[in-house]
């Protein structure tokens, strides 16, 4: 076989490799769309979904889309714990509002991903004119505006540290902005300058030590219109996150500062580039303590309800069943901790697999936790589970503490059992069988094999390349 030939042949077998070996490793990323059929105060969302990875990687998303205004962004994560294993996926999303009505193409969408261009075909939003009690609700969802950014909004530009409550209970959540707002009057021209070198030492100064913090991500700065006195500026948020304090000591947000590039004109039209820096003013956040409770030291602050599930209300003893007890709603979703069971005796608990699901969006932390239990009864008869299982958790609204309570009634038939295993035909148990596995016996993964015996018809590839070459 003459060189040339043998050289063809091998670029085929190794493009062949190359492709299988590629189709073998999983896409981390997915484009997902949202908000396709919307009104004029709705957005059209893009999510880039994030599986597998320990952090969330640099994302940038398409300044322009035609006939829609890029604004704030959000990001969730939802943890999944089972059987030991945890999985984290990371959502983050783009809000754009449409600028007018009308059924509008997007277009191909190219999103940067961790320096890497990911690729979509786009999709369709159709957008309605908004109803008068849509109109209505926007007006008072709008962005929030605090005495912080009332007492500067007659200068052109400032920077803004504001916090959404000035005094809140231990593990209640605030939420943290830095901004700086521009005036649509204002004249001078302004660019950011060094951004993470400036944001670095920023942050420093302004997360609490003595707090748990929620970081809403941002990675681009976005530009958000918002009225102030009825004057209108942009604010282009910096920062945000949302804190939970970790003990009664007031919280001192110090004055920073930010330096932006300023360009102007000489009297001769050259253009005349200068460093500007804007300060905050400082701000204090009061920190009260919970009231006397058994459970005081170990409570979450927040505003939350019970959403529970079992796999059927007519149980029999001996056998394994599915019961989902789910927290949702607002505050450090993160802390929650598993809800408390009173009477051991009517049933066997087995430990939980856990799911989180933390939302960062609209200045608050929210989301749901969500502990799956697989139970076993062991005695007959009829059950109300209100003093079963509950969870303690302080209400800030009420200013008390509140208790989630099951509203199960269940019946169980069957003779009464002492010692239970995990032995069933349920298919909804993740356990099931489990005591007839034979753990000596080595769990063949087929998935990692085949990748790696593709990494080595590479590696030979390569060689042969190598070898080839030389004769």
């Amino acid at each position: 076989m003459k060189k040339q030939n043998r050289y063809i042949v091998f670029l085929i077998f190794f493009w062949t490799i190359s492709i299988a070996h590629a189709q073998i490793t999983e896409n981390p990323f997915a484009i997902e769309f949202s908000g396709t059929k919307i009104t004029l105060l709705e957005p059209f969302t893009v999510s880039i979904k994030v599986t597998g990875l320990d952090q969330v990687p640099l994302i940038s998303f398409p300044d322009n889309i035609k006939n829609f205004q890029k604004r704030e962004s959000s990001r969730s994560s939802l943890t999944n714990q089972v059987g030991g294993k945890t999985i984290i996926t990371y959502t983050v999303s783009q809000n754009y509002y449409p600028t007018k009505t009308g059924i509008f193409n997007t277009g191909p969408l190219e999103i940067l991903v961790n320096k890497q261009i990911m690729r979509s075909e786009g999709t369709t939003v159709t957008v309605e004119q908004s109803s008068d009690v849509e109109s209505d609700e926007t007006e008072e969802e709008s962005p929030e505006i605090n005495a912080e950014l009332e007492r500067e909004a007659s200068q052109g530009v400032f920077l803004a540290v504001s916090v959404d409550k000035r005094q809140v209970y231990v593990q209640q959540g605030f939420n943290l902005r830095l901004s700086l707002l521009v005036s649509e009057d204002n004249a001078a021209e302004l660019d950011f300058y060094e951004v993470e070198k400036q944001l670095e030492k920023v942050l420093k100064l302004l997360k609490p030590a003595n707090c748990w913090e929620e970081n809403f991500g941002i990675q681009e700065i976005p530009d958000l219109p918002i009225t102030i006195k009825g004057k209108r500026f942009t604010e282009y948020r910096i920062y945000q996150a949302s804190f939970f304090p970790l003990n009664n000591q007031s919280i001192t947000i110090p004055s920073v500062s930010w330096m932006m590039k300023m360009m102007t004109k000489s009297e001769e039209e050259k253009d005349i580039v200068e460093l500007k820096t804007y300060s905050s003013k400082p701000l204090v956040v009061e920190v009260l303590s919970l009231p006397a409770h058994p459970l005081r030291n170990q409570v979450i602050v927040g505003n939350f309800r019970l959403e529970e599930k079992i796999s059927s209300n007519q149980l029999k003893t001996g056998t394994s069943y599915r019961y989902n007890f789910r927290i949702v709603g607002e505050g450090n979703i993160q802390s929650i901790q598993e809800p408390t069971f009173t009477n051991m005796v009517l049933f066997d608990i087995y430990p939980p697999d856990i799911e989180n699901n933390i939302i960062r969006q609209k200045n608050r932390i929210a989301g749901a936790k969500t502990f799956q239990y697989q139970i076993i009864p062991k005695q007959s008869g009829s059950f109300l589970m209100n003093d079963l299982v509950f969870w303690v958790y302080f209400n800030p609204k009420k200013q008390m503490y509140d208790t989630l309570r099951s509203t199960l009634n269940l019946t169980v038939i069957g003779e009464n059992v002492q010692n239970t295993q995990l032995e069933t035909a349920d298919a909804e148990s993740v356990y099931t069988g489990i005591e007839q596995w034979d753990s000596t016996k080595p769990v063949v993964d087929y998935q990692t094999i085949i990748r790696n015996i593709a990494n080595i018809l590479i590696i030979i590839m390569l060689i042969v390349m190598i070898f080839m070459f030389r004769k």
